[in-house]
């Protein structure tokens, strides 16, 4: 019987498969919450076909359709916050020797359950410089544009209940109809500061953009969310794939546990996992075809390493038997840092003006709780721009600079602009005043990081080294983004007076001083840790299947086996990376 499966990767759990069980369509979509029996039980040891460490946006999607799925997670009140494994990163030398949270869900749908819910595709180029890395033309566009669609159910934008300047450009062709359990639509509420957005964009040179779902970035408009139309809630893996699953009596959750490390055999072919449960009560569970890695781009590699595959300098320092020396693992860490942006005084109400009375708060209330609509329906800003710098700022930057920037795919865009609205209070004794903000991440960023072990225990956290700003290019960028964030914010109409960096933070040396200082932040987009390509000497860990060189039975599949980071947020590249991934690993069971 064909083994139907599914991959979307939280940070933490197992899922294992059997063959047999009821239609796909029966499983698929069946409506559900979890049930007891959906649950195993921890403490003994069992055996499945499949065995996938990790339940977030990856591994969720990928297990969603198995025969007998079994999923291992720890239970969020390991730790605070509740729902999120509380990653800092090392001091980072680009952000004045600061350390940062970095955000990763510990939960049912991981980060797809905390995320800011936006959604949109990669670039064209993206994808074919992906084919060209991996040496397999299945991640072309055209490829992949089937597994883009795979998961989502596409509902336009209610114009009831947005404002008639706040118009929304997509294209129907860019989803199937009925289309998959995961929906996408449009808040019921358009931010007040967005309605400046189109002609302040356009001011500046930009053009609008077709919706950002057609392989296509640049330019400005509003973005989809991951919103269930009907009453504005979070749409997550966990609502869309796992409880749709939960009348799968062969669905095996394993709460409050946690993967130590994976098993092989004498002729390195993954055949299990080792499992705790709150640090005690260790079993197995036991994987008769393949184990499949799901667990995020910081704890993938970290679970590689403590199972000895990884750098053997690093493995070996910890007295860790060496299964597969691969240098790349943990390496190549690539992210999309925020920069901050440019504050200007507004006569637009901030995202939270509506808490300011208890009137206006009743009222977004009330409206959330009648039909989804308001305020409260908008997860974050959601109107922005993704640009090129143009030979004005590229003119004025280093030759490596330049060099580097003409590698990227000629629609890769390097930085987004997001139009935000908030407010600023100076002192506890001033009222709050109104203020708009251009913010800029750094979309192609060539700085890297990298995830380190410091003990053969998985449950001591890995050392998470991010490396924002480290690279001249990097730096340069942030300047000249600075620069085009200035001119954006000056053609902004609801913009008054700039407040910060200042109109006093003029030379490149001030500007970037302003933005190590005070303008970094983590967007957490981190990727490419356990990277694919085609060769282990230049640093790749899995093939274009996502199998780990080196041994058998074993594939990571989440947002940390991308070759490198995509442009922008990268929630839907993991989704349409998982379902493709997922669909290698149904072939693979049906050559048997």
């Amino acid at each position: 019987m064909r083994h139907f499966i599914k991959i979307f990767g939280l940070w933490t759990a197992f899922v294992a498969a059997d063959s047999d069980g009821d239609t796909l369509l029966q499983q698929f979509y069946a409506p559900g919450r979890l049930l007891g029996n959906s649950f195993g039980n921890p403490g003994v040891n069992a055996t499945f076909d499949y065995v996938v460490v990790g339940a977030g946006l990856a591994g969720a999607l990928t297990a969603s359709p198995y025969y007998s799925t079994m999923y291992v997670g720890p239970n969020a009140d390991d730790y605070q916050p509740l729902i999120d494994w509380g990653y800092f990163t090392e001091p980072i030398p680009g952000a004045s020797g600061r350390r940062y949270f970095y955000a990763q869900g510990k939960t049912l749908g991981g980060s797809s359950a905390r995320n800011q819910q936006i959604y949109h595709r990669a670039t064209k180029g993206w994808y074919a410089a992906m084919a060209n890395i991996t040496g397999d033309p299945a991640y072309l566009w055209d490829n992949m544009f089937p597994f883009m669609k795979k998961s989502f159910s596409f509902t336009p934008p209610d114009i009831r209940y947005r404002v008639e300047n706040a118009t929304v450009n997509f294209t129907l062709s860019s989803f199937d109809s009925p289309g998959g359990p995961v929906h996408l639509s449009y808040p019921k509420y358009a931010q007040p500061i967005s309605s400046f957005g189109p002609q302040g964009y356009s001011a500046a040179g930009i053009k609008a953009a077709n919706g950002f779902l057609d392989g296509n970035l640049l330019g400005y408009g509003y973005w989809p969310f991951t919103l269930r139309p009907e009453d504005s809630t979070r749409s997550s893996t966990e609502s869309a794939f796992l409880s749709r699953t939960a009348t799968r009596t062969s669905l095996k959750i394993y709460q409050s546990c946690m993967a130590r490390n994976l098993l092989f055999d004498e002729s390195k072919r993954a055949f299990g996992v080792n499992v705790t449960v709150a640090g005690r009560r260790p079993f197995v569970l036991h994987a008769r075809k393949e184990v499949i890695v799901s667990s995020g781009f910081i704890n993938s590699p970290h679970l590689l390493m403590v199972s000895g595959i990884g750098p053997r300098a690093a493995l070996e320092k910890y007295n860790i038997p060496v299964i597969s020396d691969l240098s790349g693992v943990g390496q190549n860490l690539h992210d999309t840092p925020a920069l901050g942006g440019i504050t200007h005084s507004s006569n637009v109400p901030g995202r939270s003006a509506w808490t300011r009375n208890a009137t206006s708060f009743n009222d977004a209330v009330e409206s959330y709780l009648k039909n989804g609509s308001g305020p409260l329906s908008s997860p974050a800003s959601d109107f922005a721009a993704w640009d090129r710098f143009s030979e004005e700022y590229t003119s004025k930057m280093s030759p490596s600079t330049q060099d580097y920037l003409k590698q990227l795919p000629s629609d890769w865009p390097n930085v987004e602009y997001v139009l935000q609205a908030s407010e600023r209070v100076l002192s506890t004794s001033q009222a709050a005043s109104n203020t708009g903000v251009i913010g800029a991440i750094l979309t192609s960023a060539s700085s890297r990081g990298n995830i380190t072990i410091q003990s053969a225990d998985n449950t001591v956290a890995p050392i998470v080294y991010i490396g924002w700003l480290d690279s001249k290019e990097d730096q340069e960028m942030a300047v000249a983004a600075y620069r085009r964030a200035r001119t954006i914010a000056s053609s902004i109409s609801a913009f008054g007076t700039e407040i910060a960096p200042g109109a006093n933070i003029t030379t490149d040396a001030h500007i970037l001083d302003y933005i190590r200082t005070k303008g970094m932040g983590a967007i957490h987009h981190g990727a490419a840790t356990c990277a694919m390509g085609r060769n282990v000497s230049d640093g790749a860990v899995v093939d274009s299947k996502a199998r780990v060189f080196g041994v058998k039975g074993l594939r990571v599949i989440d947002t940390s086996s991308l070759p490198f980071g995509a442009p922008g947020h990268t929630q839907g590249v993991t989704y349409a990376h998982a379902e493709k991934l997922a669909q290698d690993v149904i072939d693979a069971a049906d050559e048997e």
